[in-house]
């Protein structure tokens, strides 16, 4: 006769918990860099666009772009506050633009296409979205997609968010 110490029956679900807890430390996303978002994030965008990073400094703010392999690039510009107030992108596949803009810009940008007559967005090939917290100005076809989001409030004085690129 075994005797049964409470180890036994305890030790089959151990090792399924710590596939449970592993699984939840592997699925926390990366910080990245979104429209409102800190510049100190870039370089997690960085990373997971798998790009080569430059920076160059202007009057009243900050570019960063990130150089794809594939000849895409993001661009991220961030006001003297250290906010990224837009973002725009030349990329051969139509980017993900919840990873770009953040979840709250993307729900906005979801809204406003929602309030479109139907039918009318899936004919476009360019939209543009203006609202009083986000302007968005996209356009593509195969292998060429293009586009920059701004939020107004956060763009430096003198700056022309329409005119970036």
């Amino acid at each position: 006769m075994t005797r049964c110490t409470g180890f036994e029956s305890r030790s089959k679900y151990l090792p399924w918990s710590w596939l449970a807890v592993g699984a939840m430390l592997l699925h926390v996303p990366l910080a990245h860099a979104v429209l409102g978002g800190q510049q100190d994030t870039i370089q997690s965008d960085q990373i997971r666009f798998k790009g080569l990073r430059s920076q160059r400094v202007e009057w009243q703010m900050t570019t960063h772009e990130i150089s794809l392999a594939d000849g895409s690039g993001i661009k991220e510009y961030v006001n003297a506050s250290g906010q990224v107030f837009a973002v725009s992108w030349r990329t051969r596949l139509k980017p993900n633009l919840e990873a770009l803009l953040g979840a709250q810009q993307y729900a906005s940008l979801s809204a406003a296409a929602l309030d479109q007559p139907s039918g009318v967005a899936s004919m476009k090939r360019q939209q543009s979205v203006r609202l009083s917290n986000l302007v968005v100005h996209q356009g593509g076809r195969v292998n060429a997609f293009a586009g920059v989001a701004y939020v107004p409030a956060l763009v430096p004085t003198g700056v022309d968010a329409d005119a970036l690129r």
